[in-house]
């Protein structure tokens, strides 16, 4: 290291308190921990937020030593390695973040066998939601399109089976004869049962109640590609009132495509749910670092719930969670905010001759 290297401090370093209280951070790129022990170290992380020589470091009264000690502990980068791994969050991408946080000590706010008393932790609980209320209300849930609204048909009533899981392959070969609008909107509206379900239960007015923050971060945007009866574009579903709102007009293959790294299964007939998460709706009640994970495990879930549901209408298709979140968010015309973003996606359409399952609903294809 010489006077005339440049440091900065390190884009992957997130600090969380530990678990005696002092400050802790973590470095990103080793998953190393270690504890911000004097001030010095604090204000080595402060002085850093912009580059600096190594010798003006020096001549403010930082030395060697020092220094060095810092880039060992991944607390400060050169100028080029922080060029290089601050990629995400020069574009706006917050998951790596998000996972990281996930993965720190941060206790929950329940007290350890505090599950032993449930008349206590019920206590616990509700004091908890009600000091949130008088900090600041819940975001309310709101939809981020805002288009004219389409009309879907009443929906089939579907209850998957156990073979829809067991015997459901993924499919990337869709069949020239397009899903109907029925067979979309049923589908859509299966797999949010549980949407409306736990807004009823927030909705009660028991505080207990509002714990029940199932799905409550999520939005089902659907790109139509070609199903008969639905006009083409970018929509968002209304799991309320069993609609589409529009969010953009008819979508190009390209564009498509750039959207979810140029993967080719997703074209064809059929439509394409994008899953798009509110993570701060999420976070105002589950303030602990698990609460990132507890998203990822519901995308999964809502994954499967659509597949289930579309395999007991005579559709298939296949999920992934390989999303180009900013390209996605132009798309469908999202707000600008770094807390909503694009997780997933499922491409859902009738399945081509050589992999179709046995459609009960509309007969088979030819």
């Amino acid at each position: 290291m010489t006077g005339e290297d440049v440091l900065i401090t390190s884009p992957l370093l997130y600090g969380h308190r530990g678990r005696d209280g002092r400050l802790a951070v973590s470095d990103g790129r080793t998953g190393s921990r270690f504890r911000l022990t004097s001030e010095r170290a604090a204000e080595i992380v402060t002085v850093f937020l912009e580059p600096r020589s190594v010798a003006a470091a020096t001549d403010d009264g930082f030395t060697a030593d020092e220094l060095r000690e810092a880039r060992e502990a991944g607390i400060l980068v050169s100028e080029d390695d922080h060029q290089r791994l601050g990629l995400w969050e020069r574009y706006g991408w917050s998951r790596p973040a998000y996972l990281l946080f996930s993965q720190m000590d941060i206790p929950y706010r329940e007290p350890p066998g505090s599950m032993e008393d449930p008349a206590a932790l019920r206590v616990e609980r509700v004091t908890a939601i009600e000091e949130y209320e008088s900090e600041r209300g819940q975001p309310e849930y709101a939809w981020l399109a805002s288009g004219e609204p389409i009309a879907l048909p009443e929906p089939i009533e579907v209850s998957p089976r156990l073979e829809a899981l067991t015997g459901r392959r993924s499919i990337r070969g869709f069949s020239p004869r397009p899903p109907t609008a029925e067979q979309m909107g049923s589908a859509l509206y299966a797999a949010t049962v549980s949407f409306r379900a736990a807004a009823e239960d927030r909705a009660s007015g028991d505080p207990f109640r509002q714990l029940n923050s199932y799905y409550s971060w999520a939005h089902l945007f659907v790109v139509v590609q070609e199903v008969d009866g639905v006009p083409g574009g970018a929509f968002e579903y209304d799991w309320v009132a069993h609609r589409l709102i529009r969010a953009t007009g008819p979508v190009a293959d390209e564009d498509l495509l750039a959207c979810i790294q140029g993967q080719r299964g997703v074209l064809g007939t059929g439509f394409v749910v994008f899953i798009v998460a509110d993570m701060r709706r999420y976070a105002w009640l589950y303030r602990h670092s698990r609460a990132y994970l507890h998203v990822v495990i519901q995308i999964g879930e809502l994954g499967q719930e659509l597949l289930m549901a579309a395999t007991e209408l005579g559709l298939g298709g296949w999920p992934s969670p390989a999303v180009h979140e900013s390209r996605s968010a132009v798309l469908l015309r999202l707000p600008e905010d770094d807390a909503v973003d694009v997780l997933a996606i499922v491409k859902l359409g009738r399945p081509g001759a050589r992999a179709r399952p046995r459609d009960r609903r509309s007969g088979p294809d030819r």
